[in-house]
């Protein structure tokens, strides 16, 4: 399921734009909260150290 942004014309189609009008919650703050919270953590700072 795609954002309703990319509704629009490819043409139109801004990242700075789209992460003005997300409204999807930020990454850490997923993680930060529930059971998967340190498996995420670990999953995250492997993929930075890579």
């Amino acid at each position: 399921m795609s954002h309703k942004y990319f509704d629009r014309d490819s043409s139109n189609w801004n990242i700075l734009d789209f992460l003005n009008v997300c409204d999807v919650e930020p990454f850490d703050n997923k993680i930060d909260l529930g059971t998967r919270r340190e498996k995420a953590r670990a999953h995250l700072d492997n993929y930075r150290t890579a």
